[in-house]
């Protein structure tokens, strides 16, 4: 019998993921796996770190955004007044007259005057005995009183070597003003011509005296002085055009100096005037003719009397005679161009000269009251919003008004008048 020796018997081990070795891995000693536990740390530390940065970086741009919003606000801060003036509407068909030298409750007006010449030359067909008086601007002075004085059609004026000249329209010299804290004489510009034809008075620059004056106080203080020299005087044969020829040439001469006048009228007239086209006169005169080779050159003198009106004055006189209990306030008109204005016997009216005359006014007008902006202005800077229906009850001309601070929480408007912005609404 064979004797059987048993060793310890040991079962095999289970085969498992987790017993395979890698061969390709190398044992990690100690220190590394130290160092590996030190990354681990490290890293959750930077996340904790980066998260507190973003917040910080968040925080700072809030900051930088209100910061900026506070400025934008600040540099963009203003009042703005939406300003609702009282208005009204009315219809108006009425004859008025007006005057130079208006009375209290009457319409006043002044007198706008442009010169311009111009020249044509036509074939010349003969020669004929001419006889012409010379001409020239001289400007006459008041240095007598502040009252006006008008000097009538044909007033003559000398020269010292006793040389006479007239006007030949009525004209309106103006009293002293006071400039500068002194006191100047009043002037206007008129044209004179020659009492006769003749060489003789084609003179220089020089001074006149006005012999209707002659003995009394008026005389001294009554003047004259060239503004340019008397020219045109002429006695003997010129060349000559046909009476056709002529009278076309001085058409289409008179043709382009109206339109002329009319343009120049348009540019010239003061901003806070009222000129209204049937209120502008224009008058033609022959400033006589040169020969030019085998032509005649054909010269004529145009002069436009444009009527002014002051608008505020036009707008107070429409609204009083139209608008029943009227208060006497400053007015004005939205757009005068919706009413028609006539001038009542144009062909033989002249404002410039008789200082009055009667016109028609017709049509539909919206009469706006106003106030003074820049005075409403002051009397709003620095002063709280709560404050404004008290401040406009000095204004009755405004009939409400809506304001709006910037920013929204500011509570007075800006102490800076320019911050303050007006802006009217019309019906």
């Amino acid at each position: 019998m064979v004797k059987k020796t048993f060793n310890d018997i040991v079962p095999p081990e289970k085969k498992s993921i987790r017993n395979i070795k890698n061969s390709h891995t190398k044992p990690r000693s100690a220190s590394q796996i130290e160092d590996n536990f030190d990354y681990n740390t490290a890293y959750d530390n930077g996340i904790k770190k980066s998260r507190t940065s973003r917040f910080a970086l968040w925080f700072v741009a809030i900051i930088v955004i209100i910061v900026l919003i506070l400025a934008f606000s600040l540099l963009f801060s203003g009042a703005k007044l939406s300003i609702t003036p009282k208005q009204n509407n009315t219809i108006v068909d009425a004859q008025f007259a007006a005057a130079i030298n208006a009375d209290a409750g009457e319409l006043s007006y002044e007198i706008m005057t442009i010169e311009k010449t111009d020249s044509r030359k036509v074939a010349a067909t003969g020669r004929q005995e001419i006889e012409e008086k010379a001409s020239g601007k001289i400007i006459v002075f008041n240095d007598f009183n502040s009252s006006s004085q008008r000097l009538i059609k044909n007033t003559r004026f000398e020269t010292p070597e006793g040389l006479i000249y007239r006007i030949n329209k009525s004209v309106v010299v103006p009293g002293q003003k006071t400039e500068g804290g002194e006191t100047v004489p009043g002037s206007i510009e008129v044209t004179v011509y020659a009492d006769e034809a003749g060489e003789k008075y084609n003179a220089d620059l020089t001074d006149f005296t006005i012999p209707g004056f002659k003995g009394s106080p008026r005389f001294d203080d009554f003047y004259a002085r060239s503004k340019t020299t008397m020219t045109g005087g002429f006695v003997g044969e010129k060349l000559t055009a046909s009476s056709e020829d002529l009278a076309q040439a001085k058409t289409e001469i008179h043709t382009e100096l109206r339109k002329q006048l009319m343009n120049e009228a348009s540019s010239q007239k003061p901003d806070e005037f009222y000129l209204f086209e049937d209120t502008i006169f224009v008058e033609f005169e022959s400033a006589g003719s040169i020969e030019s080779g085998d032509e005649v050159e054909v010269t004529e003198k145009a002069t436009l009397y444009g009527v002014l009106f002051n608008k505020e004055k036009f707008a107070g006189h429409i609204a009083e005679n139209t608008i029943a209990a009227f208060d006497d306030e400053p007015v004005e008109i939205s757009d005068v161009s919706t009413l028609t204005i006539k001038v009542l016997g144009k062909a033989d009216s002249r404002p410039w000269e008789e200082e009055e005359f009667e016109f028609t006014v017709d049509g539909g007008v919206h009469i706006i009251w106003t106030f003074d902006e820049e005075k409403l202005k002051e009397d709003l800077s620095g002063r709280a919003k709560a404050a404004l229906p008290t401040i406009l009850s000095g204004y009755p001309s405004i009939d409400k008004a809506e304001a709006v601070l910037r920013p929204f929480w500011k509570r007075s408007f800006p102490d800076k008048v320019g911050k303050i912005k007006i802006e009217k609404n019309l019906e």
